[in-house]
């Protein structure tokens, strides 16, 4: 492990159009000490000829084995004492090595900056800006950095997954079993669990933009239908993140997770009244029902009141 050197592994598959942008953003870091790792899952496109247009930018070819596969075989070959990923459709601003790597102080093991999208949305205001998020997690700042304790570290991300993977710059030591291959969708908030679960972790964030997020039609998570999505994030992944660590949790972070559940059940029926059979919309309400009782009874006075509002809005 060299210190002061920053991995940054490179996911991709059948982005040739898009990859190039990502590995100039790259390049353009002020900050010098990188090493680059491409890791093809298998396109069929021309990636394997455009990376090796670029001078000292490390190639990997795996057939195709979805993105926490492919990050994993870059890690494998990592030997900065930072890790970094970044997906092969985003950009990074010039400077976000350099601003990230400058908070991991001794007794800090990950940073994760905000974003900036195509439809021009701000990342990470859609969570922070909730009130409850405001009082527990804007406690310390330096600068336009944002710190948080150990105990702050775990229920953000008991709560949310508030780093997508090309935000985060982790201290590689602290990353003890790489992206977790049986999510579909959640590898990246996997790993941000078993960072703080594993050990105390402090962190810090900024609310500044330092990346580009381009939502394209085939991404994992953005832009997609919420319906789809909920699946294979909502009742694929999420309950195999409660599973991985249920023996580590208090029932008080269990409930967290069970009254996520809940919600996510009863929005999928909400949001599928239409298309799918009324049994199959009950059985997502009765679980909900089962998962979280109060919780879900406040949901459905919060929609009945939404409801209320813009009937009479429109009358």
């Amino acid at each position: 492990m060299q210190p002061g050197l920053v991995s940054i592994i490179i996911p991709t598959y059948n982005r040739a159009h898009l990859l190039a942008d990502a590995i100039h953003s790259v390049l353009a870091q002020d900050y010098p000490h990188k090493q680059i790792i491409v890791v093809d899952d298998g396109s069929e496109d021309n990636t394997r000829q455009l990376v090796s247009a670029f001078a000292g930018v490390e190639y990997i070819y795996q057939t195709n084995q979805g993105q926490a596969a492919a990050r994993n075989a870059g890690l494998r070959h990592c030997w900065g004492e930072y890790v970094a990923s970044l997906d092969s459709d985003d950009v990074w601003d010039a400077n976000f090595l350099s601003s990230g790597i400058e908070q991991l102080q001794p007794n800090i093991n990950l940073v994760f900056m905000n974003w900036r999208a195509d439809e021009q949305y701000n990342g990470m205001e859609l969570f922070f800006r909730q009130a409850a998020a405001q009082q527990r997690y804007f406690t310390r700042a330096i600068g336009d950095w944002w710190y948080l304790n150990a105990a702050q570290s775990r229920r953000l991300m008991l709560e949310t997954c508030p780093a997508p993977s090309s935000a985060l710059i982790v201290r590689r030591n602290v990353m003890l079993g790489g992206w977790n291959e049986e999510m579909l969708i959640a590898d990246d908030w996997c790993l941000l669990l078993d960072v703080v679960m594993q050990q105390p972790t402090a962190a810090a964030f900024t609310m500044v933009p330092r990346w580009l997020k381009r939502v394209q039609g085939d991404n994992i998570c953005d832009g997609r239908n919420y319906i789809a999505l909920a699946k294979e994030l909502s009742f694929h992944d999420e309950p195999l993140l409660l599973q991985r660590h249920r023996a580590q949790l208090l029932w008080s972070e269990v409930s967290i997770f069970r009254q996520r559940q809940a919600k996510h059940h009863f929005h999928y029926a909400y949001a599928s009244y239409k298309h799918a059979a009324k049994k199959a919309m009950f059985r997502h309400i009765a679980k909900a029902f089962r998962l979280a009782p109060l919780a879900t009874s406040r949901n459905i006075v919060l929609e009945v009141a939404a409801y209320a509002r813009n009937y009479y809005a429109k009358s």
